[in-house]
């Protein structure tokens, strides 16, 4: 007695194709980041500035009071490239929050050319954490989605 098994699906098939898929998918990964991390940003972030913080941003005739939208150099950063998010570096330090040297003199005070008095941080006065980076669950869904039936479609004969 000689049994006969067929199979509908290729193991060797979705191994070469798997690398690809997975390029894929952090690439699309990558974007979706990058547009959620600006939608992030766009909606404003917790915590809100402090009146200091909208104070100098007054001072320097910078409008606006959502946290990391100042002059737009970090926003305009926020790119995806290739399977990467790549942002400015003081990015960073707003997403896990930080403790800078130097804090504008209260009341702020300017000084020549338009520049604020900033003077060292004794009382070590922090900087909140603003984890802006994200992406929203409708992207992840539908790159995940795309993903299984990327693999499913590989694994056919």
């Amino acid at each position: 007695m000689k049994i006969t098994i067929k199979t509908n699906f290729d193991f060797g098939k979705l191994a070469r194709e798997m690398p690809k898929i997975i390029r894929e998918y952090k690439t699309e990964y990558a974007k979706g980041t990058e547009e959620g991390s600006k939608q992030n940003i766009d909606k404003g972030l917790k915590p809100n500035l402090k009146t200091s913080t909208l104070e100098v941003r007054k001072a320097r005739k910078v409008s606006g009071n959502k946290p990391l939208k100042a002059t737009g150099a970090l926003y305009n950063s926020i790119k995806s490239n290739s399977s990467q998010l790549k942002f400015l570096q003081y990015g960073q330090y707003h997403r896990e929050g930080y403790t800078p040297k130097k804090v504008p003199y209260k009341p702020i005070t300017k000084i020549k050319n338009d520049k604020i008095l900033f003077v060292n941080n004794k009382k070590n006065i922090s900087v909140p954490a603003r984890d802006f980076v994200g992406i929203t669950d409708t992207t992840r869904n539908n790159i995940n989605k795309d993903f299984r039936s990327k693999v499913k479609r590989s694994l056919k004969k």
